[in-house]
């Protein structure tokens, strides 16, 4: 078991637990109270004894009667119990003080989330050894997926993502603070830090009272040409002293001091109260720092739409190639916005993955599920048929053509038509979650695409989104209200294969996208007479498919980005890519294991 500092401890403790019992007394005179309260207890207990004594001895007649040959030994009896009784009063109060510090070390209880939310931080810190390696490319063993795999299938999403934020906040202490040289060396580092309050404290104290009498002198001579030395110097110390305690104040109360104190705890053969109570006292007040619904990154999504984009990105006369690439950077970070990550999206990722994880089959099927980037979603739905051809292309393509049919249905203006009998009516709100959960993840994977390319596969995006933003914008030719934009584009007809009619020079992929959006709509509102396709209006079906999709994407793209740039955006607060891959490889999922049993832990 790891040292920790005693006056912490027996601070915390006793201060917790006599406030609780005697909140009525002042802090000054609380030990006057204690020591009253044990008096009290002390003559009560002598009234009672004296009492039920009185009450329950019989007559001397009674007692010669009925025992004349005892008489005087029970009298030695009684007179032996008043003295035990009524004896010593230093031994009444030695034993109500063992009661008084018993109490104090049984362990502090904690509410039902509370403990909840400990247990999982606990587990993060029980993970983080082994998956924090992934960040440098290292191969986890087989047993590791096991591990890992076990432990997380019977975990909520809210619990699991909670769980992956606490390890990815960890990831960033070591990486972007000083965390590492604390808690790496665990009892070293509590001592480094303490000892450097204790030095720098140690400094000002003896500076205030080597310099007090000759600062005095100087003031009352009014030779104030030293003052302002004097001064300063104070405020350096007295500012050192300050930035020493809050970060003492920092170290003790953050998750890493619970956790570690914890492990110490359940490693160590004795199972002390008095550190139980430590531990439940310090997460108490974490807890109250950073609750359990207070996320632990920004829990953000950037949103980059590519009609909105070339809408308002017009060709005008001023702007000269000098310029051109600075005014394209800056209309790549005007038109970004940001959207908060749902609590639906988050569900449907965990929801997906664990049911490619039930879906797994045999060893070599874990890396071959991960290389699905909308395939598995669409032969699940029974659509591969129809809407394979825009997953089979390379990847960059597939993202803007589905971005392109996301964004024109998203914004088309819808009609309602009777539904199809044959499809039970679903509630709206499921609708919207998914219409919405498809527009935030298409916002976001062509914001990856354009302005985080090293976190995505290798390909041509930049150059196919420059050429189809540049057919759009000549297209469209002026501004407009997107809707309109959405409507326009709508009714071009794609009875022909657009890239036949543009041919080779060109890589846009505007046209292609709205046949993909044509389709969508033929499958699931309007209907082909010629195709025999009938008319449905299964828009919760159409919405369902493509949100499927963007979240195989999105899984794809996470497995792909090395781990170099994922810990590179920790200190942007993170990304939900990053978050995705980290869950996946907490699922099993991913290039970063081995596919067989036999291979040591990695190191």
């Amino acid at each position: 078991m790891y040292p920790i500092p005693g006056t912490i401890i027996c601070g915390i403790i006793f201060q917790h637990k006599f406030m609780q019992q005697y909140t009525s007394s002042k802090a000054a005179g609380l030990r006057a109270d204690i020591i009253v309260e044990v008096e009290k207890h002390e003559d009560d207990l002598k009234r009672q004894q004296t009492k039920k004594f009185a009450q329950n001895k019989p007559t001397e007649s009674e007692e010669v009667q009925n025992h004349p040959e005892s008489e005087q030994t029970k009298k030695s009896a009684q007179n032996t119990g008043e003295v035990r009784n009524q004896g010593d009063p230093e031994s009444l109060q030695t034993k109500k003080s063992k009661c008084i510090i018993w109490r104090c070390c049984k362990p502090i209880s904690m509410q039902a989330s509370t403990k909840e939310y400990a247990d999982i931080v606990y587990k993060a810190y029980k993970f983080f050894p082994t998956f924090k390696r992934l960040f440098v490319a290292i191969i986890l063993s087989y047993k590791d997926r096991e591990e890992s795999q076990k432990r997380f299938e019977s975990l909520k999403f809210e619990r699991a993502y909670k769980l992956i934020e606490v390890e990815l906040s960890w990831m960033y202490d070591i990486l972007h603070s000083k965390s590492s040289l604390i808690f790496a060396w665990k009892p070293y580092g509590w001592v480094s830090r303490i000892f450097t309050l204790v030095l720098t404290t140690t400094a000002l104290v003896l500076f205030a009272v080597l310099y007090q009498s000759e600062y005095n002198n100087i003031v009352k001579s009014g030779y104030r040409k030293f003052e302002f030395e004097i001064v300063l110097t104070y405020v350096l110390l007295g500012g050192a002293v300050c930035l020493e305690i809050i970060a003492f104040a920092f170290m003790l109360l953050s998750f890493w001091t619970y956790a570690v104190i914890r492990d110490s705890r359940e490693n160590s053969r004795r199972d002390s109260g008095c550190c139980r109570s430590l531990e439940n006292f310090l997460f108490r007040i974490q807890e109250i720092i950073r609750p359990m619904k207070r996320s632990r990154w920004s829990d953000k999504m950037a949103q980059y739409s590519l009609i909105t984009y070339s809408i308002h990105n017009q060709p005008s006369w001023w702007k000269f190639k000098i310029i051109n690439g600075v005014t394209e950077t800056w209309n790549h970070y005007r038109y970004t916005t940001y959207a908060h990550v749902s609590k639906h999206l988050k569900e449907k990722v965990f929801e997906k993955l664990k049911d490619k994880m039930k879906s797994i089959e045999d060893r070599t099927s874990y890396k071959r599920i991960t290389e699905h980037r909308g395939q598995w979603a669409l032969q699940r739905m029974g659509y591969y048929q129809e809407f394979g051809w825009s997953v089979e292309a390379e990847f960059d393509e597939s993202i803007l053509l589905w971005h392109i049919a996301t964004d024109l249905l998203y914004h088309e203006k819808k009609e309602e038509p009777e539904p199809f009998k044959e499809h039970p009516p679903v509630e709206k709100s499921t609708q919207k979650n998914d219409r919405e959960i498809s527009q935030n993840i298409s916002n976001y994977m062509l914001f990856l695409l354009i302005l985080r390319p090293v976190m995505m596969p290798a390909g041509i995006g930049q150059i196919r989104f420059g050429d189809t933003c540049a057919e759009a914008s000549n297209f469209l030719q002026s501004e407009g209200d997107i809707k309109e934009c959405a409507e326009k584009i709508l009714r071009v007809s794609t009875e022909y294969d657009p890239g036949v009619v543009k041919g080779d020079r060109s890589k846009s992929v505007l046209f292609t996208g709205c046949k993909l959006a044509h389709l969508l709509k033929e499958q699931f509102i309007d209907g082909n007479e010629k195709k025999g396709i009938k008319s449905m209006n299964d828009r919760d079906g159409m919405w369902r498919l493509i949100s499927a999709v963007w979240v195989e994407m999105l899984c794809y793209a996470a497995s792909k980005c090395s781990g170099q740039y994922h810990a590179k955006q920790l200190s942007k607060g993170g990304e939900l890519l990053t978050v995705v891959w980290f869950l996946m490889a907490h699922l099993g999922m991913g290039e970063q294991y081995r596919i067989e049993e036999g291979h040591a832990r990695a190191k």
